[in-house]
């Protein structure tokens, strides 16, 4: 039995029905960089290198690493402090990244992050963004001024390809 072989552009993908999401094992990864111009390209690249390493489909790899760009570009430009890290979490919800200059071991749980509107003020804390659905950076601060940039993206649906017409 002989397969035909198709030539031009690659056949469109159609997310399976019903299909359960992809997940990959439990893993969490911590890079620290100084905190310093450029880096926030040293930290993307890692984000996608890692999140490839690991069996994270291209898509998901490429948008994380840019949300992970993003983010330490913001966080060298606000933040006071001489580090910080890029922290990437699974779980069989999906993918957590975070990009923060908190570098110390909390004793008794984590700091207190507080939202942040988008000129720098406190707002009312708000629940845990759904970890259903794909959200954009959430920015939040502690009281004493350590920055953290979020962004949690649920594992993608595996996809079927279109039949040919």
């Amino acid at each position: 039995m002989s397969q035909a072989v198709r030539h031009g552009s690659p056949p469109s993908h159609l997310p399976v029905p019903d299909a359960p999401r992809l997940s990959l094992p439990r893993l969490s990864f911590t890079v620290e960089t100084e905190c310093a111009e450029r880096t926030n390209k040293l930290v993307g690249g890692a984000a996608r290198s890692l999140l490839a390493a690991i069996g994270a489909p291209a898509p998901v790899a490429q948008k994380l690493g840019d949300a992970a760009t993003v983010a330490a570009h913001y966080l060298v430009g606000h933040s006071q402090q001489s580090r910080y890290q890029l922290r990437i979490h699974t779980d069989p919800a999906g993918i957590t990244l975070a990009v923060t200059d908190y570098l110390e071991r909390p004793v008794d749980g984590p700091p207190a992050w507080l939202p942040v509107t988008h000129n720098g003020r406190f707002q009312r804390p708000a629940p845990d963004p759904p970890h259903n659905k794909d959200h954009g950076l959430d920015l939040h601060r502690t009281p004493d001024g350590h920055i953290s940039l979020t962004h949690h993206t649920p594992w993608p649906r595996p996809v079927a390809p279109q039949p040919a017409q």
